[in-house]
């Protein structure tokens, strides 16, 4: 009987990792259009709430990235009768004609120097286009009604209040240039754009009833979203074991190490890893796979940090924050110094507070 009931679970295992995406038949260029709306991707634009509309899921992730303490609302768009391909370590493949869409707003920490009603800031889009994906951004008309196209960017002057100050600054809206230099990827010669956070590591998450995740059909109880993602048919090939995952940076209950490890993947290693410019250059790999702790920045002279060093010597001195440049670099609000280099104009305080208790808990090491 146990054996009979191994060899059907290992079928249905390997059935399932075999399973093949349903692609897009007939693929075609998306026209890039001047106003958000035009697109019809979203129901009722103007309320509060932006409902998808179409094939679509709105996504969470694990460790989102720092932008500024904005709000996020994340939602992905396939072509009708289409699914995702669900690969373990890499980015999941995506039918031609997909469209994720980021939209940041105002958080509670958040206000307009020009007070200004409306509280979105930005709707920024990832168009998978035949020939590859393509990145543009639009920005809100100050009333929450639609968003114009930015390709060159835009700034937006805000406030960031704290319980003990306000602090002027200017939330960077990033040109099409600045968004090709995040998401870029290198397979060999091959430069491509690929998606950031859609990954298994980051999606492998559950959700409650008090965090549904499809606007169009609310989910009451708790639920695996990779699961719901599969059970909606949006998602090919999801192996029932041995998926990754990342953790929750604020979340308390998981370990200093595997919480940094998590904020520096999402916040640092879509340029620092192996395939991508940063990782190449300096040598600087902060995925969260990385098992080796010179590549991690211990002991590790700066590939290229120039002026932004700090005046310090190390990537990471174990067991002294102080001493060390990641922790500078990250801080720093410093043009030219700061990292990421694009993408903020603030210090994200709580994820300096992690990665300092990060290093200082590392074994004390004296560089040579």
């Amino acid at each position: 009987m146990i054996p009979s009931l191994i060899k059907v679970l290992i079928l249905v295992f390997i059935v399932s990792c075999s399973e093949t995406a349903k692609p897009n038949l007939n693929p075609q260029e998306i026209k890039i259009l001047t106003n958000l709306s035009e697109y019809g991707l979203f129901a009722n634009q103007g309320d509060t709430q932006m409902v998808p509309k179409n094939e679509s899921f709105k996504y969470d992730l694990n460790t989102p990235l720092f932008s500024d303490y904005t709000d996020k609302d994340r939602v992905i768009f396939l072509p009708k009768d289409t699914q995702m391909q669900y690969l373990s370590e890499k980015e999941f493949e995506f039918p031609v004609g997909s469209i994720i869409a980021k939209t940041f707003s105002l958080s509670s920490e958040l206000s307009r120097v020009d007070n200004k009603p409306g509280r979105r800031l930005e709707t920024r889009l990832l168009i998978h286009q035949p020939k590859g994906w393509f990145a543009v951004s639009y920005v809100w008309d100050g009333e929450d009604k639609d968003a114009h196209i930015a390709y060159a960017g835009e700034n937006i002057p805000l406030i960031h209040k704290t319980v003990d100050s306000q602090k002027k600054f200017t939330y960077a809206v990033p040109s099409r240039n600045q968004c090709t230099s995040c998401h870029q990827s290198y397979e060999g010669r091959t430069q491509s754009i690929v998606p950031i956070g859609i990954k298994a590591k980051h999606l492998n998450k559950e959700y409650t009833s008090k965090n549904t995740i499809s606007f169009r059909d609310p989910v009451e109880m708790t639920t695996n979203q990779l699961e719901l993602m599969k059970k909606k048919g949006m998602l090919a090939g999801l192996p029932f074991w041995g998926i990754p995952k990342v953790a929750d940076f604020a979340n308390v209950d998981e370990s200093v190490n595997d919480r940094a490890r998590a904020y520096l993947d999402i916040n640092c290693a879509h340029c620092h890893n192996k395939n991508a410019a940063g990782g190449m250059n300096s040598k600087l790999i902060l995925s969260s796979d990385e098992s080796d702790i010179s590549s991690l920045g211990a002991c590790k002279t700066p590939g290229s940090a120039g002026k932004g060093g700090g005046g310090l010597r190390y990537d990471i001195v174990p067991g002294h924050a102080d001493q060390s440049i990641l922790v500078y670099r990250t801080e720093t609000t410093e043009p030219g110094a700061m990292m990421p280099q694009i993408g903020r104009a603030l210090t994200h305080v709580e994820g300096i507070e992690l990665l300092k208790k990060w290093i200082n808990q590392m074994d004390k090491k004296d560089c040579p």
